[in-house]
């Protein structure tokens, strides 16, 4: 009498738990995607063979690890905060290119004062 208990709650407990346990989906990439919006400590699919951080790690004799990625995307993070709050040089690109559109606009304007003439204008 026993083991026949044992075996009905063993019976009973594997019915209802097999059944919690085929209830859920298995992962598709929507859910994938929407969990990795939500969890900062997930890495994207694919993340070894990302261009950049082959570059870096490259450049860098690193190795191929979870510890490197986060320092990639670390570095990666610091260097586009660099560009956004210091960046001189978009200042004085911007200013050289307005520069040179006002010499171009200038320049077809006033075409024929411009022209270099070695003897003088008759």
């Amino acid at each position: 009498m026993k083991k026949f208990k044992i075996v009905m709650a063993a019976a009973f407990l594997f019915a209802f738990c097999a059944a919690g346990w085929a209830g859920e989906p298995i992962m598709d990439r929507r859910q994938y995607r929407k969990n990795l919006a939500y969890n900062k400590n997930a890495f994207p699919i694919g993340w070894q063979y990302e261009a950049g951080y082959t570059a870096w790690r490259i450049n860098r004799n690193l190795p191929v690890n979870l510890n490197t990625y986060r320092k990639y995307k670390n570095d990666k993070a610091w260097h586009n905060r660099m560009r956004i709050h210091h960046n001189p040089e978009k200042f004085l690109l911007d200013t050289l290119d307005w520069t040179t559109g006002e010499l171009a606009l200038l320049w077809q304007e006033y075409q024929d004062f411009l022209k270099f003439h070695p003897g003088g204008v008759e």
